[in-house]
């Protein structure tokens, strides 16, 4: 139980400072660093002490600290929400028999409205009025700031590890014990450190701009339109491209989680079995290989060399097929003499992003002479578990390869995967020969892949490498 915290806690402080979460930080700073108008009071104001010798209250009561609270309202509702919904939001959903992109939607209006208040003080006053009956967060704005923090939580898509993998697929296939409850818990307090920290930074510099009159006003206005701002942005995924441009500066922590055997033991003590996984959809894939105990622990990711991983697991449990005959399903089985590749994405993941030029370009190139690429979209927040929005972003990113919808993770866990996104390279008679975690390593992929084309067929002929010699 102490390894998982540990891992939790570490997890969440690299995912709070990773490039994913750079959206969300502008709204953060401004919003813990702009003051709330206090709203009216229900009885009659106290009278005005004009004595100016005695000094100022320090109760608790006094405004500044009440507006100190501030930023842990907003870390503390956006921590909140993302926790709840990462683990259970789409059960939730489900159960509740709403569309799985709600939360995103009511997420987005939760900021245009707040964003709005900001910059139009008498709505503002009609947000806050059912919160005054509540004593902690019914006063100064508290109650404005908290939903705001609820809405954040619903649009936070951070950089995906193997400690948010774990959360996510123990939600969506319904394997929530108390090991996964006390990952999320420690996750969630290991995120909320770096961000409480910005929060703070914006708290600070918000009370020393908030002494000048004449400048407080236009910073709440400057806080409105930055939430604005970025509400269109997320709607329209305009923020992705800021995030694609941005190199992964947390890439090197993670790979020290990953490889850390006593994090992966313990992380794999939660995966759900495959008993624990609901039964294939009439599109499954079908029967396929024999499952291996775990490709991803037997193959060395990035290995320069091809190995012998063991068969690879069928390709089961999907949802939909797009980019295939009449939505017609693939399988392994059904592939034999082609060289496959596996890649395990997911649409709103940046170094998914990031890595799909590289399988693109392979995929144009190799296609005719032997290679299958199919993308295996195991989706991390629930709303990339709709087919509408799988298929918008498979047009929006020009994606012509087969894709399989996994929305129950049944593919995921026969893989045992931890990783978006996550490629697994498999020869003409089914075995795994390659495997690699994360963004890189494309020279070494393409080298094999084009070993395994001529080993498949002696006679073809190849044209020169795409990508540098790896």
């Amino acid at each position: 139980m102490w390894t998982l915290i540990l891992i939790g806690l570490v997890g969440g402080l690299v995912t709070g400072v990773s490039p994913c979460v750079l959206p969300m930080l502008p709204i953060i700073f401004f919003a813990s660093g702009t003051e709330s108008t206090p709203a009216r009071p229900d009885r009659e104001p106290p009278k005005v002490d004009l004595d100016l010798a005695r000094p100022p209250p320090t109760s608790v009561a006094a405004a500044p600290r009440r507006s100190s609270t501030r930023p842990a309202l907003i870390v503390s509702g956006l921590v909140l929400s993302f926790s709840v919904f990462a683990l259970i939001g789409s059960l939730l959903l489900t159960a509740l028999g709403l569309p799985q992109g709600f939360l995103r939607g009511a997420g987005l209006l939760a900021l245009l409205v707040v964003g709005a208040s900001l910059i139009f003080p008498q709505l503002e006053e009609l947000l806050q009025r059912p919160f005054r009956r509540l004593p902690r967060i019914g006063r100064a704005g508290r109650g404005n700031a908290f939903v705001l923090g609820l809405g954040l939580g619903t649009l936070y898509v951070p950089c995906a590890g193997p400690v948010l993998a774990a959360i996510t697929i123990a939600g969506a296939s319904g394997s929530i014990t108390g090991g996964v409850v006390v990952l999320t818990v420690a996750f969630a307090i290991g995120m909320a450190v770096p961000l409480f920290g910005f929060a703070l930074a914006g708290r600070g510099i918000g009370r020393r701009v908030a002494r000048y009159r004449t400048r407080a006003r236009r910073f709440r206005v400057v806080g409105g339109v930055m939430m604005v701002v970025l509400a269109v942005g997320l709607a329209f995924n305009l923020t992705d491209r800021l995030q694609r441009a941005l190199p992964d500066y947390t890439q090197a922590l993670q790979e020290r989680v990953q490889a850390n055997p006593a994090a992966l033991d313990a992380l794999a003590d939660l995966e759900p079995s495959s008993s624990d996984s609901p039964a294939p959809s009439s599109t499954s894939a079908g029967s396929g290989s024999t499952q291996p105990s775990s490709p991803s622990q037997e193959c060395t990711s990035g290995a320069p060399v091809l190995t012998n991983c063991g068969p690879a697991p069928a390709i089961r449990g999907v949802n939909r097929w797009f980019n295939t005959q009449d939505g017609v399903a693939l399988s392994l089985d059904g592939l034999r003499g082609k060289v496959v590749l596996v890649e395990f994405w997911a649409f709103s993941c940046i170094n998914c992003q990031r890595a799909l030029p590289h399988v693109k370009q392979w995929d144009a190139a190799y296609r005719s002479v032997g290679l299958q690429v199919i993308g295996v979209h195991t989706p991390e927040f629930a709303f990339e578990r709709e087919p509408d929005n799988v298929a918008a972003s498979i047009d929006d990113m020009e994606i012509t390869y087969p894709v399989a919808l996994d929305n129950l993770a049944q593919t995921w866990t026969g893989y045992h995967n931890r990783w978006w996104p996550a490629m697994y390279l498999i020869d003409a008679t089914g075995t795994i020969r390659h495997l690699q975690i994360g963004e890189g390593g494309y020279g070494i992929t393409e080298r094999l892949i084009r070993e395994l084309l001529v080993s498949a067929t002696p006679s073809v002929t190849l044209a020169a490498p795409l990508e540098p010699a790896g």
